[in-house]
């Protein structure tokens, strides 16, 4: 592994009066101390395997220890400052506890492992960020990408209807070839696990991938929220549950 892990992360979603496109947010910003910075659209998937231009967006940010997070945290808006224009935002700090798999977020050419998972564990909420990718060599196809991302909406319907889970939303980010990512917040570790590997429509998708991978890479990153603020369709996701 080339880069340094990291050992923390934000994510961040937003929502704007109707649907905004890259050339109409200031996306040039970054947060400062970040190993990674992605943010994308949350619209359906295009003809190109990308998704569209939408109203909701997303980001997750990447850091190698929790001043350099809680920092991007307080001063988000310096490198978001369409966060004014939003209807809406929510934003999370978050301790990873575990991860599998490999990601390009921090080496674009060298997928590997891109969290050092803590050692503590406090419990409570759980969120979850997973991502999946493709590799751009010359057996790459965009209708693979396009039948993946499709199923990973209709697994993402399915996941926001299970018990326990209290948000859910997909994105992927707006540059050229990195991971697609979804992220889900669950009321405790047992209904994210009873959702994701009983039968149902997340297991479906396990199962069909083991048959016929769909994907080339994916990674799994279970984690804690630290801190949260804002509100995700009209509330904050960490202090509630669905009742």
């Amino acid at each position: 592994m080339g880069s340094a892990l990291a050992r923390y992360a934000t994510v961040h979603r937003m929502r704007f009066e109707g649907i905004r496109t890259p050339e109409t947010l200031e996306l040039g910003g970054r947060p400062e101390g970040a190993l990674s910075w992605k943010i994308g659209p949350s619209g359906e998937v295009g003809p190109d395997g990308y998704r569209l231009p939408a109203a909701v967006w997303c980001a997750i940010g990447l850091y190698p220890d929790l001043e350099a997070a809680a920092d991007a945290m307080e001063a988000k808006q310096e490198f978001m400052p369409f966060l004014a224009e939003a209807r809406e935002s929510w934003h999370g700090l978050l301790l990873p506890i575990m991860h599998r798999g490999e990601c390009n977020y921090l080496d674009r050419e060298r997928p590997d492992t891109i969290f050092e998972a803590s050692q503590t564990d406090s419990g409570g909420l759980c969120m979850v960020v997973t991502t999946a990718g493709f590799v751009l060599g010359p057996d790459f196809r965009v209708e693979r990408v396009i039948d993946f991302r499709r199923n990973v909406d209709a697994t993402n319907e399915w996941i926001g209807k299970a018990p326990g889970c209290l948000a859910n939303q997909v994105f992927t980010p707006h540059t050229v070839g990195d991971d697609g990512c979804t992220m889900s917040i669950w009321t405790d570790d047992a209904a994210m696990l009873a959702a994701a590997y009983r039968p149902g429509g997340h297991r479906a998708q396990i199962d069909r991938h083991k048959e016929a991978a769909v994907m080339d890479r994916s990674s799994f990153t279970r984690c804690r929220i630290l801190e949260a603020c804002g509100e995700w369709d009209g509330r904050n996701p960490a202090r509630a549950d669905k009742s």
